[in-house]
């Protein structure tokens, strides 16, 4: 039998009395310990509960779906996804009402939480995620700015939608999105939201 050396096991207690602190303020903000992605901790989270997700997009264009399936094994909870750009394919494809669109607008809580349903009713998943927003740098306007997002999570018992103001260009914005998504997901299988 090999001993551990001395160094390795000061080095691990010196790392564990830097992280402890640090875990303690992020609290359940904290997905990994190991390094993980935030898909692969969620992807984690649906296989052991044997959960399936499908995702309606708006302002991510499919950037949502991508993180999902950048996972091997993905297929296991992941079912699909609805890139809905356009109102008409919001109603058409997720059965957002019109007077939804036409009343809220296609960047708001309501129409968030319709693709949501949609998505959730049309896939039979467990759950359903879906992202509306404003990504820039055009389409803003003083009561709904550039960066001004909505996801929604769908599943049996309920869907909740939470709103961000995100600083920066697209891109940035677009992937604030994605992760704001999938960390309201993880959240709500682990019954934090």
């Amino acid at each position: 039998m090999t001993s551990i050396p001395r160094k390795f096991l000061l080095a691990v207690a010196g790392f564990a009395a830097v992280t402890a602190p640090i875990a303690a303020l992020l609290g359940d903000r904290l997905y990994s310990r190991t390094g993980d992605p935030l898909e692969v901790v969620v992807g984690n989270l649906l296989r052991s509960q044997q959960a399936t997700v499908a995702v309606a997009e708006s302002c991510t264009g499919g950037m949502l779906g991508a993180r999902f399936t950048s996972t091997p094994g993905s297929s296991d909870y992941f079912l699909g996804g609805f890139i809905t750009y356009s109102d008409a394919l919001k109603t058409d494809l997720l059965g957002v009402s019109p007077a939804t669109l036409k009343e809220f607008g296609a960047v708001s809580p309501e129409t968030a939480e319709a693709m949501a349903l949609g998505a959730r009713s049309r896939t039979r998943s467990t759950y359903a995620l879906a992202v509306t927003g404003i990504a820039g740098p055009a389409g803003g306007t003083a009561q709904k700015p550039v960066g001004l997002v909505y996801v929604a999570v769908a599943d049996a018992a309920r869907t909740l939608v939470v709103n961000r103001q995100f600083l920066g260009d697209r891109q940035r914005i677009r992937v604030f999105t994605t992760q704001m998504a999938l960390d309201l997901l993880r959240r709500r299988i682990a019954g934090l939201a």
